[in-house]
Formats: structure tokens, C-alpha cells, sequence
């Protein structure tokens, strides 16, 4: 049986979600027979659970003009300015471990009805970067066949934010599949999806299927797919264009006149369910530092 492409569809016009300052939430599109435009029935509900994200630094001082002339002599130099972070530089394993953490203590509380407070995360494991906004999509997967899928390319939130936000969503909200159940957790395996840097493209020669994904902007419809997915269903470059126009209800084609066209890579952080941390010692059980040793037979 060929494996469906996974397409995301918005179209715009519709109400901004009000979940923890968002502005939109992508879901991901249809397979074939599937209403696409259909409402995905998500809920505006869901609680922060997440700190905002931290203000930025103060700029650093400036010197006074001629002032790197007053430097005495024999002062050491002084050493060069710090090159500006990458936003887009690939996260750490720490950072990718932590995003993993995180959204298999959102999926198991959610889907068992535990309700998870601010101090079950590992907020000291949460750096700047995992607080920066991304574009971000969340897949649950059993046994490899996709459960449910939600997201949005815009760097709307913190990035752990995304995540938690969209992994419940993933679970529940995909019009396409039942909700997932805490029986399901055995076997699922989730997958985030990172957004990279989107570049504008000229037309399908600047496409690489294989590494790239594709978002697609015309007449106020849009839509997008993930790196790969032209790739698999061994479509060409304009198949892959049509196929996506399709998605955004719009005529074969239309991506070739007029339409905004960009390219973007992901970082794919997968894994099933960590194991649990070891038990703690029973403190009854663990011998006394003083106690004095038992005397021979």
C-alpha cells in the first residue's frame, strides 16, 4: 500500500486562536478524501504550561568615541565581540532530550487525565534557546502508522511551548483519527519537526525534495509539506507543486504564476517512551552510617 503524504492546509480568514498568545494553529492536511478545508475542531482551551519566554538582554554599553585609543600600554586586548547566536544552529542533545521529555510527560498526563503543573517540567533544563519562538509540528506514530499530527510553520511561541501545546492537540484534535487513549501509549512514538530558515524560491529548479519541504502562498490560501514527502511518493518537482496547490484547493498549476513559494529544512527530534528513573532507595532498608557491626559466631 503507497504511503499518503502529509500536507498541511490553512486558510486564511479564520479566527487567531487566544491559546498562550497564539496566533494560529496549523493543522496538518488531509489524505486523499478528505475535506481539507474542514474545521479541525481544536480546543482554545488548553492551559499554559510553560513560562513566557525571557526578555531579551539589555544591549551592551556602548564606549564613548576615541575610546579604544585610551587603552594603556602593556593592557592585554581586549577580546574580540561575541559572534551573535544562530537561531536556527541545531539544538544540543541536552536541548533535543529535553523537548522529548517534555512532550512524553505532556502526551502520558494528557491522555490520563492527570492534569501536569508547571513544577512536574524539567524547567531547569530549559535554555534559551528551547524558550525562543520556532515553527514547530508534533506527529504520534504506532508502530509507525501516523495517529495524528498538528502545527504551524510560524515561530508563534516558545518552542517548548510548540510542543506541549501540540503534542495534545496531536493526540486528540486530529479530525482525521480517533483520539489516542492511554492504552495507546505503548508503541507510540513521537516525532517534533523543528522549522529551519524558509527561503524564497524562483520555481521548482531550486526544490531538492529529498531535504527540502515546501510552503505554497496564493490568493489568501496556503498550504505546506514537510521535507521528504514529494520524495517518497516518488513524485517529480511539479507534481509535487500541483499536488500541494490541491491541497490548498486551488487549480493545478497556480503555483506557477504570481504564488509565493518557499523552501524550509526541519530538525527531527524522534523517540518512543524514555524509561522510567530507577526507584528510590527505601531509606528503612539502607543500613545506619553508624551502626556497629555484628559480632563473629
Amino acid at each position: 500500500m503507497r504511503q499518503l503524504g502529509l500536507a498541511i492546509v490553512i486558510v486564511i480568514g479564520t479566527n487567531a486562536l487566544a491559546i498562550i498568545g497564539a496566533t494560529a494553529l496549523v493543522g496538518a492536511a488531509a489524505p486523499a478524501g478528505i475535506d481539507a478545508t474542514a474545521p479541525a475542531g481544536i480546543d482554545a482551551t488548553a492551559p499554559a504550561v510553560l513560562a513566557a519566554a525571557p526578555p531579551s538582554e539589555a544591549p551592551a554599553a556602548t564606549a564613548a568615541p576615541g575610546a579604544e585609543d585610551a587603552i594603556p600600554a602593556g593592557s592585554p586586548t581586549p577580546s574580540p565581540e561575541p559572534t551573535p547566536e544562530d537561531p536556527f544552529a541545531p539544538l544540543t542533545e541536552a536541548e533535543r532530550s529535553t523537548l522529548l521529555k517534555v512532550a512524553w510527560q505532556i502526551l502520558s498526563a494528557h491522555l490520563r487525565e492527570q492534569p501536569i503543573r508547571d513544577s512536574d517540567l524539567p524547567a531547569a533544563d530549559f535554555t534559551p534557546r528551547l524558550l525562543r519562538p520556532r515553527g514547530c509540528f508534533v506527529a504520534l506514530k504506532k508502530h509507525g502508522q501516523l495517529r495524528g499530527m498538528q502545527g504551524e510553520i510560524e515561530a508563534s511561541r516558545a518552542l517548548l511551548r510548540q510542543v506541549a501545546v501540540f503534542t495534545r492537540k496531536a493526540a486528540t484534535r486530529d479530525p482525521r483519527f480517533e483520539p489516542l487513549t492511554d492504552l495507546d501509549l505503548p508503541g507510540i512514538t513521537v516525532e517534533i519537526s523543528v522549522i529551519g530558515p524558509r527561503r524564497t524560491t524562483a520555481g521548482p529548479a531550486e526544490l531538492r525534495l529529498d531535504v527540502d519541504g515546501v510552503f505554497l502562498e496564493k490568493w489568501g490560501r496556503r498550504a505546506l509539506f514537510l521535507p521528504g514527502v514529494g520524495a517518497a511518493q516518488g513524485w517529480t518537482v511539479e507534481r509535487t507543486l500541483d499536488e500541494l496547490c490541491k491541497q490548498a484547493t486551488l487549480p493545478a498549476g497556480a503555483w506557477s504564476q504570481s504564488a509565493k513559494l518557499q523552501s524550509f529544512t526541519t530538525e527531527l527530534i524522534a523517540g518512543g517512551e524514555p524509561p522510567a528513573p530507577p526507584p528510590a532507595p527505601d531509606p528503612a532498608s539502607a543500613p545506619a552510617a553508624n551502626a556497629a557491626p555484628s559480632p563473629a559466631p
